[in-house]
C-alpha cells in the first residue's frame, strides 16, 4: 500500500536510524524552516516535489518511500557500511551470483537503459555496490525480481540473448568453462549444464531429453526446494528465458566458433523451459 503517512514514517525512520540533526533534516527536503513546521510538525498534503528531493538525496526510489515495505534498518546499514547487506526477504536462499546481475547490468547499460538499472536498484533496496563483488552468493529470487522490473519497463526482451552471449564469455575467464581451440561436442553441453552451470545457478535442474548431431534438447525445470519454498511451479519469466537461451546459443563463441542459435519451445501442458541448441560446426580451413 502506498502513502503519504506511510513516508512520512519511512523519512522519520530515516532521519533516526543516521541520527540526523533537525535542520540536516529539514535541509534534505530542500524545504524551508516555515515548510518543515508546516509539512513535518504537522504534516498535510505533503508536497510530491519535497518527497522526491528527499528521495533524491538519499538514493530512494520514489514508490518504494511511499510503501510499508521500505526497510529503514537496511537503508540505513547500507548508507553507512561499504560492504552490500540485502534486505531480510532476500536471505531466504543464495542459488546465484552476482556475476549474473553483472551481465544484466551491462546488457541494459549496452541498450541505454542506465536509467533502468538505477530504478531498478533503488526499488528492491539492493545498494549497487553489490556490483563489486561478482563472486558473491545471492537469491535466485533477485535475479528473478530484478529481470520482473526489466519486462515491466521494457517491451523487446532481444537484447537479454546477448547479455547471456556476452555473459557466458565472462563467466569463462572466472570459471574456465573452455579454451580457445576446443570443439564443442555434446558431452561438454551436458557437462556445462549438469554440471558446471551449478557454480553460479543452482536454481534450475537442466536435462537434455534429445540428442542429434548438431541439434540439442534441453528441459529446464525448476528445483523442488524452489517449488515449495516459492509455492509454484516455475518463477522463471521471458526475460530470464531469453538470457538462459544466450548462454545456451554463446557457449561456442568459447572455442572460437559462430555463436549457435537457441530456440525458446512452449509447450502449454508442460510448465518447463525448453531450448532447442542448434551446436555450429567447426570453421571451415580451407
Amino acid at each position: 500500500m502506498l502513502s503519504e503517512s506511510n513516508f512520512l514514517n519511512n523519512a522519520k525512520a530515516i532521519q533516526s536510524a543516521l541520527n540526523l540533526k533537525w535542520d540536516d533534516y529539514v535541509e534534505s527536503f530542500g524545504m524551508t524552516q516555515k515548510e518543515a513546521e508546516k509539512y513535518l510538525l504537522h504534516p498535510q498534503n505533503f508536497p510530491l516535489k519535497l518527497a522526491m528531493n528527499f528521495c533524491e538525496r538519499y538514493g530512494l526510489d520514489l514508490e518504494n518511500a511511499f510503501s510499508e515495505k521500505f526497510d529503514a534498518k537496511v537503508f540505513a546499514r547500507n548508507y553507512l557500511n561499504e560492504h552490500p547487506i540485502l534486505p531480510d526477504h532476500y536471505q531466504v536462499e543464495k542459488n546465484s551470483r552476482v556475476q549474473t546481475l553483472i551481465n544484466f547490468v551491462s546488457g541494459l547499460d549496452d541498450e541505454g537503459l542506465e536509467w533502468l538499472n538505477d530504478l531498478i536498484f533503488r526499488r528492491l533496496q539492493v545498494p549497487k555496490t553489490i556490483l563489486l563483488y561478482p563472486e558473491l552468493d545471492i537469491p535466485f529470487k533477485l535475479i528473478v525480481d530484478y529481470l520482473d522490473l526489466v519486462e515491466k519497463f521494457t517491451d523487446n526482451l532481444e537484447f537479454m540473448k546477448g547479455c547471456g552471449q556476452k555473459g557466458i564469455i565472462n563467466l569463462n575467464k572466472r570459471f574456465n568453462f573452455g579454451r580457445p581451440g576446443m570443439i564443442p561436442r555434446v558431452d561438454f553441453y551436458e557437462e556445462f549444464f549438469t554440471d558446471k552451470i551449478k557454480q553460479f545457478d543452482k536454481s534450475y535442474n537442466y536435462q537434455f531429453i534429445n540428442r542429434k548431431e548438431e541439434k540439442l534438447l534441453l528441459e529446464c525445470e525448476l528445483k523442488e526446494e524452489f517449488k515449495e519454498l516459492y509455492k509454484t511451479h516455475n518463477v522463471s519469466s521471458n526475460a530470464l528465458r531469453h538470457y538462459k537461451s544466450g548462454i545456451s546459443s554463446g557457449l561456442a563463441s568459447i572455442f572460437g566458433l559462430p555463436l549457435g542459435v537457441t530456440e525458446i519451445l512452449q509447450s502449454k501442458n508442460n510448465k518447463n523451459d525448453y531450448f532447442l541448441i542448434n551446436i555450429p560446426k567447426p570453421l571451415s580451413t580451407i
